[in-house]
């Protein structure tokens, strides 16, 4: 939105010297909105006139209200030559400088060059020059700040949120333009027309909410939006917004399955707009998906083609991503009718719009994704191919199609992983992410379909290579970047730099989470503006050191081949990918893998929501509530792959709703209690193959040294519950003793009371290769980064320690173990995983866990952390230690009750799990008296030989 009346001040300022140059500049700004050649015909008679009676103002401001009137109408060719033409008159012709207001029109360009290149999508350079523009008048301060200041930060603000939204980056869109909206708000005595500026803001950040698929929301402001406007509609020069709003609505309406009513708001829009109206091929293709969702299909047909001639016309029969998506919904109309050919044939010619040199009708070929116009549209393009293809197999059972649907499944990731870079922020790339998911989850059915057809092993290799591809890429990506902050070359003041920025926007987010409202707007104008300055600095970095940017974004993951080359003969890898209607398993062992397609239901999912309900809340009425279920789920998921499987060793990669499963307490036998799993199987857990190969190349300290934190928190408190729960910040009975015990089998630090703060922790955790958490903790199901541990109370400081502030830490040890309430539970994220306090201590470069998924037991915790410390020292890996540790605490107990699951299989291990190096003296006692034995037959032996 560009307001004219920003720069009318100085044109009314000019005094012409003839009335036939006024005249004409009048007659261009009345037709301005109504009649386009008109319009341009006095505006270029005003700059003839004043370039002869050298009226400079009445020159430049002569193009900026052309361009202005070509923008309007969409006129990009004749944008694209003005604005040539007016930056060639500020750049070379030093009359212009002389000139008061050469400053502005300056500005004015910058402005221009912005709005042009956002009007033919290519939204990089666009950003470039209204950025540029934006950080000069924000430099302005505020009470310097004129009327024309305001006017051009407030369009600067939903420019740039509406380019960040573009471009899937929806943290930075929806606070551009709620930015925009509090500044004309702040500012509406000196804003003209202040409510539809805020109409425009609150009209694009429907948008926003739209893509992340919050209709209702979107919904609520569109309709708000255009109430206002109808009550514009005799302006001529809101017809455009009043257009749009409509559209927008249309959309929405359709998004959400209301065709009806998707077609009848566009019928009450019809009024306003001719058929050379720049927005009515955006009517008729919309007009087209409300028809097609009404299955209407001739009509939809009449319409995207109406859509399509329309769009290759205006962009000049040129490639463009506008014919693509026209294409592309063509595809989808002959997708619905079954006519498969035609389906892919329009695909294909949306496919060629993107790539200058693609040219290929062949459905079984795809453009190079680093050639492309755009990114997104061609991951969406396509998405809608494969489900085509996929489609086109069930109807004709035809395996090429398959076929090709597996080679275009390769390009969709090939796609990801260029685009991927351009995200900056965690959320983005989780959303990222979760959008892509449901087509990983296609992809892994084609591959599993094309496994049963031919039963060649390169398609579970393929089904392997997705599911590693849609697991915690997130966190994949800062093991990653640590490993390139470590390798690429970085000087250190460099490195000190980024820590800072991170620092600073920690503590910021956290602010403003424990802020009241009127604190929070200062705070989150800071955040913004330090992540924005944070994320331009990592720019540069990934710029001038190569080697780094290729550390942070290599995109590889294991194989199946080459993980089976890290297996032991004994080790199993269960990789699950949980789809709408089924589970999809591939185990992996040294010499085999084997595909499964496992039935999956609601029921299933109930289960499983039951089964953790019963570890997590045992209840003494019905001890054995458990049982059934976990039978249940054993047969469902696992079952079927232990038949012919000799392993004792087994890794989990869960999907979904599977990690809330502790595995080894699912039970083979109802009716005999020690049939648990964790009886036959050592199992620990990794968020993806990928991840846990990394971890594995962790380099073991080659001496262990504990740091254990042991909060007292009140000891004032006088009851002390028998049956603690690490999690309602009362006194915890049991944490000193089991400081104690688990410290008698390694050397280290007791951080107890007052010791146990976060200074502590931060100041000297790179000391330690063990650390200890025995305090407690909270998972935030709704917040995941305010999941906490907590510490000792101190009067001046936290004593919370979020996960979000480890994200900031890199932590050298080999493994910390959370003996806290809920460390290892958190929001499901589709392809993430759980979001977790343990999570974050993975961000922080820990490459093995311990955690919790409920709140436990202090006693029942304590016991078993002592028997696993010691087995620890005795050199068993980390998963063997605790299982063995789980198998005393069953044992030595007689009370049925206390050998409920709640009570020990909560507590689990993720990640690297190879043992530490052994630390247990009477091992080294004997093996040393052995060596000195071995010594001494060997020389009495010699001493008889040569005797």
């Amino acid at each position: 939105m560009i307001f004219l009346f920003c720069i009318l001040p100085y044109t009314q300022g000019v005094k012409a010297q003839h009335n036939e140059l006024e005249q004409a500049f009048n007659k261009a700004f009345r037709y301005h909105y109504s009649n386009k050649d008109s319009a341009y015909f006095y505006y270029e008679k005003t700059i003839r006139l004043a370039k002869k009676q050298n009226e400079l103002d009445y020159v430049l401001n002569g193009y900026i209200y052309l361009m202005n009137a070509n923008g309007y109408y969409y006129d990009l060719k004749n944008y694209q030559k003005n604005l040539k033409l007016e930056d060639s008159l500020l750049t070379y012709d030093k009359r212009f400088e002389s000139l008061q207001s050469y400053s502005y029109y300056k500005d004015y360009l910058l402005f221009d060059k912005g709005n042009y290149h956002y009007k033919i999508k290519d939204y990089a350079t666009s950003k470039k020059y209204f950025q540029e523009l934006f950080t000069k008048l924000n430099a302005v301060p505020q009470n310097k700040q004129t009327k024309n200041d305001l006017l051009t930060l407030s369009s600067l603000y939903s420019f740039l949120g509406t380019i960040y939204k573009h471009t899937g980056k929806y943290e930075l869109a929806e606070y551009n333009l709620k930015k925009d909206i509090t500044l004309v708000s702040k500012h509406r005595d000196s804003i003209d027309e202040w409510e539809s500026s805020i109409m425009n803001s609150e009209k694009l950040l429907s948008q926003v909410y739209e893509d992340k698929k919050d209709f209702k929301a979107a919904n609520l402001l569109l309709t708000k939006a255009l109430a206002f406007y109808k009550k514009k509609e005799k302006d001529p020069s809101f017809k455009n917004r009043i257009l749009s709003t409509y559209l927008l609505l249309a959309k929405n309406y359709i998004q959400q399955d209301k065709f009806q009513l998707a077609i009848t708001t566009l019928d009450e829009s019809g009024h306003i707009y001719s058929e050379d109206n720049p927005f009515s091929r955006d009517v008729d293709l919309i007009y087209g998906d409300a028809y097609l969702g009404l299955k209407n299909y001739s009509q939809a047909d009449a319409y995207y083609r109406d859509g399509l001639l329309k769009i290759k016309k205006y962009r000049e029969y040129q490639k463009h991503q506008d014919i693509a998506i026209a294409y592309a919904k063509l595809g989808n109309l002959f997708m619905k009718q079954q006519k498969i050919a035609n389906s892919l044939k329009q695909y294909q010619l949306a496919l060629i719009q993107l790539e200058k040199n693609f040219e290929d009708l062949n459905y079984n070929s795809n453009p190079i994704p680093e050639n492309v116009l755009s990114k997104r549209v061609l991951i969406t393009i396509l998405k809608e191919k494969l489900n085509a293809l996929f489609e086109a197999y069930t109807i004709t059972k035809n395996v090429d199609y398959l076929k090709t649907a597996n080679k275009t499944s390769k390009t969709i990731i090939k796609t990801l992983d260029v685009l991927r870079p351009e995200f900056e922020s965690k959320l983005d790339k989780e959303f990222l992410v979760s959008e892509t998911y449901p087509t990983i989850e296609k992809m892994v059915e084609i591959s599993y379909k094309l496994y049963q057809h031919s039963k060649e092993n390169k398609y579970i290799d393929d089904a392997f290579f997705y599911m590693e591809k849609s697991k915690s890429i997130a966190l994949l990506e800062a093991h990653r970047n640590a490993e390139a902050t470590k390798y690429g070359n970085i000087p250190s003041y460099i490195i000190s730099e980024e820590q800072i920025y991170r620092a600073k926007i920690s503590r910021l987010d956290e602010d403003i989470f424990n802020s009241n409202s009127k604190e929070k707007s200062v705070l989150v104008d800071s955040l913004f503006a330090t992540k924005k300055n944070y994320y331009e600095y990592i720019a540069k970095i990934e710029h001038d050191y190569p080697k780094y940017y290729e550390l942070k974004y290599k995109s590889t993951v294991i194989t199946a081949p080459e993980l089976k080359k890290e297996l032991n003969s004994n080790q199993s890898v269960f990789s699950y990918l949980v789809a709408e209607n089924a589970i999809y398993l591939i185990v992996t062992t040294q010499n085999n893998d084997t595909f499964y397609k496992l039935a999956s239901n609601e029921t299933l999912k109930n289960t499983i929501s039951d089964f953790y309900r019963q570890l997590s809340n045992p209840t003494l009425e019905d001890r054995t509530a458990y049982v059934k279920n976990g039978n249940l789920i054993y047969k469902a998921i696992v079952e079927p792959t232990l038949k012919n499987n000799k392993t004792s060793d087994i890794v989990i990669l869960p999907d979904d709703v599977l990690n809330y499963l502790p595995f080894d307490v699912l039970q083979t036998d109802v009716n005999n209690e020690k049939s648990y799993l964790l009886s036959k199987y050592s199992i620990s857990y990794a968020s993806s193959a990928t991840l846990l190969q990394e971890q594995n190349k962790t380099n073991v300290k080659s001496s262990n040294k504990l740091m254990v934190f042991a909060p007292h928190f009140n000891k004032l408190v006088s009851e002390k519950k028998e049956n603690q729960e690490r999690y309602d910040m009362s006194p915890l009975v049991y944490n000193s003793q089991e400081a104690k015990n688990i410290s008698a089998y390694f050397q280290g630090t007791i951080y107890d009371g007052k010791k146990a703060s976060i200074a502590n922790f931060k100041n000297n955790s790179g000391d330690y290769n063990l650390i200890h958490f025995a305090t407690h903790a909270s998972a935030n199901d709704e917040f995941p980064d305010y999941s906490y541990l907590a510490f000792e109370n101190n009067d001046d400081n936290s004593n919370l320690l979020y996960a979000k502030d480890l994200y900031n830490y890199q932590i050298n040890a080999d493994m910390v173990t959370l003996s806290a309430c809920q460390t290892g539970f958190g929001k499901l994220q589709k392809g993430e995983g759980m979001l977790s306090l343990a999570r974050a201590f993975n961000y922080a470069g820990v490459p093995s866990i311990v955690t919790t998924l409920w709140k436990i037991s202090d006693q029942s915790t304590s016991e078993i952390m002592k028997s696993f410390y010691k087995n620890l020292s005795d050199g068993l890996s980390k998963k063997e230690a605790l299982r063995q540790a789980k198998l005393t605490y069953l044992n030595s107990n007689d009370d049925a009750f206390l050998r409920h699951p709640y009570y020990w299989s909560g507590i689990i291990i993720t990640g690297n799990t190879m043992p530490l190096q052994t630390t247990n003296y009477v091992l080294w006692v004997i093996s040393i008296f052995a060596g000195i034995l071995i010594i001494w037959l060997i020389y009495t032996k010699l001493f008889k030989r040569f005797k």
